[in-house]
């Protein structure tokens, strides 16, 4: 399901705020971006992710400050003299091996790599862990909230389309004997129409009507579809993530449906089937983003 949260803590002067964005996908797809100097605990704010949410596209934006300006805590920006009389000893070694002219200007020194680093303000690592936990948690429970109410609205439809199929195999199952009286009728004429009278006994025939009305019945399949549609209601009310076994149950209602409509050609059982089968479907795409 989809949601958005946001999570603001201020400390010390210091403000950190924390954007989780959620959209629909069938696993937990987890993309975190941290300031600089939080980088270090990324893998605790995925922890705090992963403990509460469990399906679907995420991505959480922790800045400091608030909207595009950030107020990051800024570290010193220091010249290493280590590395810089190192590569002033190596330039000199190199210009008077090889005989080389030239001097070297400042900005083409400036421009070695490592000769600058940042000195981080020196602070407890657990006061930004704290920060940075606090903030996503908060974040995190804004989006629960906003996936509660959308699953509420969810489940209604769900319940809905449930009933419907329920409904609709109701038909199948008034209709079926109909059916099967019909096509015994149209059978025993087929038979009579081939055969001249006593060539075929009439325990012959009943028998050949039996073997008929065992193939076409689906009575069988009507009642594990019901009790599937059941299983299906009970399931919603599961507070363990429920997606994965919906999905499965969908699987054999699929199966049971599918077996109706290959046992009957009578167009009106077989416009119930269609329904069933678009119904089915429409759940199926919904159960997805269950969590």
């Amino acid at each position: 399901m989809t949601g958005y949260g946001r999570g603001e803590v201020v400390v010390n002067g210091l403000r950190l705020t924390a954007e989780v964005r959620s959209v629909n996908h069938r696993f937990c797809e987890l993309s975190a971006r941290l300031p600089r100097m939080l980088s270090a605990y990324e893998a605790e704010a995925r922890k705090v992710l992963s403990d509460s949410l469990t399906r679907g596209k995420i991505s959480l934006v922790v800045m400091w400050g608030e909207g595009e300006r950030e107020a990051e805590p800024v570290g010193t920006l220091k010249l290493d003299e280590r590395t810089a009389g190192r590569y002033l000893e190596l330039l000199g070694a190199l210009k008077n091996k090889y005989g080389l002219k030239g001097e070297m200007d400042i900005q083409s020194f400036a421009s070695l790599p490592n000769l600058f680093v940042w000195e981080e303000p020196e602070t407890d690592p657990e006061f930004y862990l704290t920060m940075l936990r606090k903030v996503v948690t908060e974040a995190t429970e804004d989006v629960i909230r906003m996936k509660e109410e959308e699953g509420k609205a969810l489940r209604k439809d769900l319940e809905a389309r449930v009933e419907s199929i329920r409904s609709r195999v109701g038909h199948v199952r008034e209709r079926a004997p109909e059916r099967t009286r019909v096509a015994q009728e149209k059978l025993r004429e087929r038979i009579r129409a081939l055969l001249t009278e006593g060539q075929l006994s009439e325990d012959r025939i009943a028998q050949e009507v039996a073997l008929l009305a065992d193939r076409l019945d689906c009575t069988e399949e009507c009642v594990r579809l019901e009790s599937h549609c059941g299983h299906f209601l009970k399931l919603l009310d599961e507070e363990s993530t429920p997606g994965r076994k919906l999905n499965f149950l969908l699987q054999e209602m699929n199966r049971e449906i599918n077996t109706i409509g290959s046992k009957s050609s009578d167009v009106p059982i077989v416009e119930q089937v269609v329904e069933v089968k678009e119904e089915l479907e429409r759940i199926r795409e919904q159960v997805q983003n269950i969590e």
